[in-house]
C-alpha cells in the first residue's frame, strides 16, 4: 500500500544574505534608467528594486533613518508607476546616495513578482472597486512582497484624493499559524489613523495554504483596537478559506472582509491562446494518456500567438524586473551554445520564442547520441552557469526529512565540487526532438532557482536528474558519467549515487504533495502515479529498507 506523508519538504526558504550596498547599487543603476519616458516595464524595474532593498533592511534593523529615506523612493517610484508627474530623478539618487544600509541583509524573490506574474498595478486597480473608503487610508504591506504593493496601494489611494500612510510588518512563527502583535512605532501610526476614523488595508500576495500570515496582521489590528468593519485583506487570487489550513482558519477568516486584486493577468497583446495550467500538453501530444503529470497551479503562465505555426511564437512569463532578466539571461546563454531556442525580450515580463516544430522526446529516444548530447549539456551547464555558492545544508535537510516521512532509512551525505545553476528538469519532455535529429531544451533558465529545491548546488543534481529521468540501465548509466568526465574535466562517481537519492526524495515528494493538493482531479491520478515511481526508484537505487 502506498505510504501518504503527512509532511515533505519541497519549497526552499529562499532567503539570503547579501550585500547591502549591492542591492543600493542595484537601485541606483534603475533609477539613473528612469526618465518620464520610460516604458512602463523600466518603471516597474526600479519600483522592484526598491521595495526589495526597503523590505530588506526593514528586516535587518526595523528602525532606521536609511529605511525611511529607501521607504520614500519607494512610494515616489510607485507614484511615477502610476503617472505622477513629480518625478525628480536627481533627487532620489542623492537621498539614495545618503542612505545608510547594513552590510549585509536578508533578501528574498518575491513569488508573484519572480514566478505568477502578479502585475503590481492591480494593487492600483483594486482600489476602484473597494467603495465607501475614509478619507483616511491605512494600509500594511506584509513582507516581503507587501513591500512594494503597500507603496504602490497608498499611492493609488493617494491619486484618488484620498489621506494615505503605509507600514509594513513581518509576521512570525510557524507557517501555518503565524502571529503578530503592533508595538511601537506601528501601534503609534495605528493610533493616529484610527483618531482620523481611517480604514486599513492589508496588502499582501496569496493567500497560501494556511492564510495565517494575513489573519495574524487581521487579528493583530483588532487587538490594537481597529474595528473589523474597517479591515479589508487585498490578496492577489479569491481566497479558498474553507481550504485554510490555519487552526480554526476557515472560521477566523470569514469574520473579515477580503478583495482579491488581479484579474486577467497583464500580456503581450500577441500572447493570445492560452496554454499554462498544463494545456501546453494538448498542443505537443496526440494522445491524453502520454501527459507527463503537472502540479499545474505553480507552472508560469503561458500563451501562443496567433497565424500559422511558421509564425507563432511562444510567450512564457520569466518574471519581473531583474526577476525575469535573470533567468533570461541564462536561457541565452543555453541558446547561444545551440542548446535551446532563443528568448526575445516582449512586455510585462514575458519573453518570446520561436515555436519549436519537433516533438517531445520520450525513453524511447535514448540513445548514444542522446547520452553523449546529454553529457556534453551538463558539462557545458557546469562551464557557463556555475554558482558562486550552494547552501547544501537545506538540500541535505530535505533528502533526510522526505526520506524519513516515506519510512526509509540510510545515509546521505551531499557534496558541493561544482556549484551551479541547475537545469532542474532533465525529463525526456522537456527536450524537443527536431526534423533534423537535433535536440533542444525547453525551459532551462529558472527551475534550478525557484522556490522549489534545489537551488544553487552541484551539477550532480542534474546528472542525477538525467539518469532517473531517462531510466537509464547501470551500462547506460557508466557511459553517460564518463562521457560527462571527459567533456567537463570532472569525475562525480563518488558523490552521484547520493544526489540520486536526494532528487528522487524530492521528486517523490513532489509528486506526492502536488497530488494531494489536487485531490479529485484525473490530474492527481497521474501525480500519484509518478510519485509511486519516483518511490520505487528512490528504494531500488538507493538500496533502503523500508522501516516498520
Amino acid at each position: 500500500m502506498a505510504v501518504t506523508p503527512v509532511h515533505l519538504l519541497v519549497f526552499r526558504d529562499g532567503r539570503t544574505r547579501v550585500s547591502g550596498d549591492r542591492l543600493k547599487a542595484g537601485l541606483a543603476r534603475r533609477l539613473q534608467e528612469l526618465s518620464f519616458h520610460s516604458s512602463r516595464d523600466q518603471m516597474v524595474a526600479a519600483l522592484l528594486a526598491a521595495g526589495e532593498l526597503e523590505c530588506a533592511v526593514a528586516d535587518t534593523e526595523p528602525i532606521t533613518s536609511g529605511r525611511e529615506i529607501i521607504g520614500r523612493i519607494t512610494d515616489s517610484l510607485a507614484e511615477l508607476l502610476l503617472g505622477s508627474d513629480h518625478f525628480r530623478k536627481h533627487d532620489l539618487l542623492s537621498a539614495l546616495e545618503q542612505a545608510p544600509v547594513p552590510d549585509l541583509v536578508c533578501a528574498s524573490s518575491p513569488e508573484g513578482f519572480a514566478y505568477y506574474a502578479l502585475h503590481p498595478l492591480s494593487y492600483a486597480d483594486v482600489l476602484d472597486r473597494l467603495s465607501g473608503l475614509h478619507d483616511s487610508v491605512a494600509v500594511i504591506g506584509i513582507r516581503s512582497i507587501g513591500t512594494t504593493l503597500s507603496a504602490v496601494a497608498a499611492a493609488a489611494a493617494r491619486k484618488r484624493g484620498k489621506r494615505a500612510a503605509r507600514i509594513t510588518v513581518r509576521p512570525q512563527g510557524h507557517p501555518y499559524n503565524r502571529e503578530f502583535e503592533f508595538a511601537g512605532t506601528e501601534l503609534v501610526f495605528l493610533r493616529e489613523r484610527l483618531e482620523r476614523g481611517a480604514d486599513f488595508l492589508i496588502v499582501d500576495e496569496g493567500p497560501g495554504l494556511s492564510g495565517s500570515s494575513f489573519l495574524s496582521v487581521a487579528e493583530g489590528l483588532e487587538n490594537a483596537g481597529v474595528p473589523r468593519g474597517c479591515i479589508t485583506l487585498v490578496c492577489a487570487h479569491e481566497p479558498q478559506l474553507d481550504h485554510f489550513r490555519a487552526n480554526d482558519g476557515p472560521q477566523r477568516a470569514r469574520r473579515f472582509r477580503w478583495m482579491a486584486a488581479a484579474g486577467e493577468s497583464r500580456k503581450p497583446a500577441e500572447a493570445e491562446k492560452f496554454i499554462g495550467a498544463g494545456e501546453w500538453r494538448r498542443v505537443k501530444f496526440s494522445n491524453e494518456p502520454d501527459w507527463p503529470a503537472a502540479w499545474t497551479s505553480f507552472e508560469r503562465l503561458k500563451y501562443l500567438s496567433s497565424g500559422h505555426h511558421a509564425d507563432q511564437r511562444l510567450y512564457k512569463f520569466a518574471g519581473f524586473g531583474r526577476y525575469g532578466e535573470t533567468v533570461i539571461e541564462r536561457e541565452k546563454i543555453v541558446a547561444a551554445a545551440g542548446f535551446g531556442p532563443e528568448p526575445r525580450p516582449e512586455c510585462n515580463g514575458f519573453y518570446s520564442y520561436p515555436c519549436l516544430s519537433g516533438r517531445p522526446m520520450t525513453r524511447d529516444d535514448l540513445s548514444s547520441a542522446t547520452i553523449q548530447l546529454l553529457a556534453e549539456y551538463c558539462a557545458f551547464r557546469a562551464r557557463a552557469l556555475s554558482a558562486d555558492a550552494s547552501d547544501i545544508g537545506r538540500l541535505q535537510k530535505m533528502a533526510e526529512h522526505n526520506l524519513a516521512e516515506f519510512k526509509l532509512d540510510g545515509p546521505v551525505q551531499l557534496r558541493v565540487e561544482r556549484p551551479v545553476i541547475a537545469d532542474g528538469r532533465m525529463q525526456p519532455h522537456e527536450w524537443i526532438l527536431e526534423a533534423d535529429g537535433s535536440m533542444l531544451k525547453t525551459d532551462s533558465g529558472s527551475h534550478g532557482d525557484d522556490h522549489f529545491f534545489p537551488g544553487p548546488t552541484d551539477i550532480a543534481w542534474d546528472l542525477a536528474g538525467a539518469i532517473v529521468e531517462w531510466q537509464m540501465d547501470e551500462a547506460q548509466r557508466e557511459c553517460f558519467l564518463d562521457l560527462y568526465r571527459r567533456a567537463g574535466g570532472d569525475d562525480p562517481q563518488s558523490r552521484t549515487h547520493d544526489y540520486l537519492i536526494a532528487y528522487t526524495a524530492f521528486r517523490a515528494g513532489y509528486c506526492r504533495m502536488a497530488a494531494n493538493a489536487m485531490s479529485g482531479s484525473y490530474e492527481a491520478v497521474r501525480l500519484s502515479d509518478a510519485a509511486e515511481r519516483y518511490q520505487g526508484i528512490l528504494r531500488s537505487n538507493a538500496q533502503l529498507a523500508i522501516g516498520a
